[in-house]
This record gives C-alpha cells, structure tokens and sequence, in this order.
C-alpha cells in the first residue's frame, strides 16, 4: 500500500461518521430545563464543531446562569445518562454513505491506526458508537470532557494512542477527519494534516474554502481516500 510508516487517522463523530437526528440537542434542552425550571434555552446555538463543554458554558451564559467547573461536569453526567437513555430508546444513528466500508478497510491495514477527536463526552461517544456498530473501530480519543478547547484534544488523542498501540506517529502522518471548519482549524493548529468531508452542517464550498489537505462529499470514493491517506 505504498508508504508503511504508521498513519494516525483521528475521526470526528457527529457529521462525519454518523447521525443521531437531533437527539443530543433534544438531550441537552431536557438536562437543563430539569435542572432550571425556567431556562431560557439558546436553540439557534450551531452546535458543529464544538466541544460539549463549550456548548454547556455556552448555553449557561446565555441563560446569565453560574458556570463554572463543578457545575458543567454535573450537567455533563447528567447529558451523558439522558442520551445514553434517549438513543437506546430512539432510532439507530444514520452511518453515512462509505463509513463502514472505509472503517472495515483501514482497519485491516497494518499502516493505519484510528482514534478519535471528537467534542463529545467520552460517554456520549461510546453510546453513539455502539448504537452505531462502530465502537469497535476506536480503542482510544480526545473528548468533550477533557477540555472545552477542541484544539487541545489532538495531542490527547496522540498520547493515548501510542501508549495504545506501542508506536509513535510523526504529525506529517497523523490525520484529523471531521466535518467542520472547527475539525480543520484544530488540526492546522496542532500541525496535522486535515481531511474534510461535506456530510454535515458545512457546505462543499465552505469547507473548501478553509484549506484542507483533501476534501471529499462524503466517504463513497473508499480507495481513493484510503490512496491520498497513504501518501
């Protein structure tokens, strides 16, 4: 397959895999109006890209509530049990065209090794995943709860997986996939090479226009992604 120094391949979640149709803004809104009879719930808030800490900070300042630490991790808990609850409740999540064939390739290769940056929750990830059929592919990541700055997720996401896999990844060779000028950003940030694709929120255009080292419509074209992913 080309090229066999190790890959490091690190996936957003919502937008670039999968679709859970709404149900974590659903969860979000009932964690925090159970918790704040009267809260005022910030419902054009674009949730893309961000870390679910950032977004609670967000909608409590919104709300002109208290935030602090003590008081987000609470709310996170509770989200966390709200979807959990929700989604094995709810429909499966909507896996996008080529996800699974692209994750069943990779994963069968000796280069690549694949982990997550995503601003979910590490609970909310796994439940979503497992809904999926998609745990399995993802030993190890960067989370919502480890920082509310999805740019500190990256070097996260690299330590755990060379501690995972016993190797070390060069950032010339570690990918950020995800579907959000934020994904893009976060990975320009850290000096990785950033894979876009157009599945959520972001137009074709837009995502484009931010400069990623490979842009594609969604995940259908599976030997040419893994092909640009080998060089």
């Amino acid at each position: 397959m080309g090229n066999t120094t190790p890959k490091l391949l690190l996936f957003d979640i919502d937008g670039t895999l999968l679709s859970t149709h709404g149900i974590p803004r659903q969860a979000m809104s009932t964690v925090l109006k159970r918790r704040f009879s009267d809260f005022n719930y910030d419902a054009g808030f674009n949730f893309s890209g961000r870390t679910d800490w950032e977004i609670v900070e967000h909608l409590l300042r919104f709300d002109n509530r208290p935030c602090n630490g003590e008081l987000v991790h609470q709310i996170l808990n509770d989200f966390g049990s709200e979807l959990e609850i929700v989604l094995q409740n709810g429909r499966h999540p909507l896996i996008y065209p080529g996800v699974l064939a692209l994750l069943e390739k990779l994963a069968r290769s000796d280069q690549f090794f694949l982990g997550l940056v995503t601003g979910n929750i590490a609970k909310g990830a796994r439940i979503k995943l497992s809904k999926a059929g998609l745990d399995p592919f993802f030993a190890v990541g960067g989370f919502g709860d480890d920082s509310n700055n999805r740019n500190d997720l990256p070097p996260l996401a690299i330590a755990r997986a060379e501690k995972q896999f016993g190797c070390s990844f060069e950032r010339k060779h570690t990918w950020v996939i995800g579907d959000s000028p934020r994904d893009i950003g976060c990975a320009r940030h850290n000096d990785l090479r950033a894979l876009a694709v157009a599945t959520g929120w972001t137009s074709y255009e837009d995502l484009q226009a931010t400069g990623p080292d490979y842009l594609v419509r969604d995940f259908s074209t599976v030997d040419d992604i893994i092909r640009v992913l080998s060089g």
